[in-house]
């Protein structure tokens, strides 16, 4: 029984968490100014609609901060030797809550510095966009409760007894091998807005690839074909994570370190994150 998280441990986390957050709070940065850009081009910068907007941006980073600090505490735990227990689980539970509630800080004050929020609209449009942000936190917090509760679950029930075989994992991740020759199909998927957010990056992708300039030193037809394989999957009725996370993390790895898709890598990488798919 563990009563805290050791410290050491935690702070190799939250060493972690900053390079992750820095990336997403530039990517929110500049998700902003290209809204505030649009809507000063129709005339419509002032108005709930461009709040709206910048929320939503603000309610999809938001996301991408809780999902990488479960990520990232998962990783560290895992790494330290603690499993998800009951004990673990609930101190597993208060951190990731603890750092959705911060990054609800730090992405409200993000959106709020854009130009709309010093506008004066009536107070109960910027409050209709903040709720935006609020909801997502919220969506979040329920969604750890569950996946812990289910980790406690198979913490529990997956121990080997001695009239129990123990469980492994095939190597390609969707085989569990319970032992007595038998085996049990997992089927691994996203959910819904996770897809949606999925299939947009991969659509915006796309556009940069249309518009790459000649001489550019990548295989554009290569990467291309890879998003497109990706944005097929994504848009299955059942679309399958281990499936998708690979062909991402192929075009994230080609892209990576290419100047001129470089906004094509920044605009995918939150929206894997949302989707539990994480790569540096």
């Amino acid at each position: 029984m563990i009563n805290n998280l050791p410290t050491e441990m935690l702070n190799t986390f939250y060493d972690l968490l900053r390079v992750e957050y820095a990336s997403l709070d530039k990517q929110l940065h500049g998700e902003i100014r290209a809204i505030e850009h649009q809507a000063a081009a129709r005339g419509t910068l002032v108005s709930g609609g461009t709040i709206q907007l910048a929320c939503e941006a603000g309610a999809v980073s938001l996301t991408a901060r809780c999902r990488q600090a479960w990520e990232q505490l998962s990783r560290t735990m895992t790494a330290n030797g603690i499993e998800i227990d009951r004990e673990s689980g609930q101190l597993f539970l208060s951190e990731v809550g603890s750092q959705a509630e911060n990054s609800s800080i730090a992405v409200k004050a993000i959106v709020k510095g854009c130009a709309v929020f010093r506008s004066e609209l009536p107070a109960n449009a910027m409050q209709a966009g903040m709720d935006i942000i609020e909801k997502a936190l919220q969506h979040e917090f329920a969604r750890a409760k569950a996946e812990v509760q289910l980790l406690i679950a198979a913490s529990e029930n997956m121990k080997p007894t001695a009239h129990q075989p123990g469980i492994t994992i095939n190597g390609d991740g969707n085989v569990l091998n319970t032992g007595n020759g038998n085996q049990i199909n997992v089927a691994t998927t996203i959910d819904t807005n996770a897809a949606t957010a999925l299939a947009n990056a991969l659509k915006a992708s796309l556009d940069h690839l249309a518009v790459l300039p000649a001489g550019t030193p990548v295989d554009a037809d290569e990467i291309k074909e890879l998003v497109e394989d990706a944005l097929a999957e994504v848009q299955k009725p059942k679309p399958n994570k281990i499936k998708i996370a690979s062909v991402i993390k192929g075009f994230a790895e080609a892209i990576k370190f290419v100047p001129e898709l470089k906004a094509a890598y920044n605009v995918i990488k939150p929206a894997a994150a949302v989707a539990g798919i994480y790569f540096p």
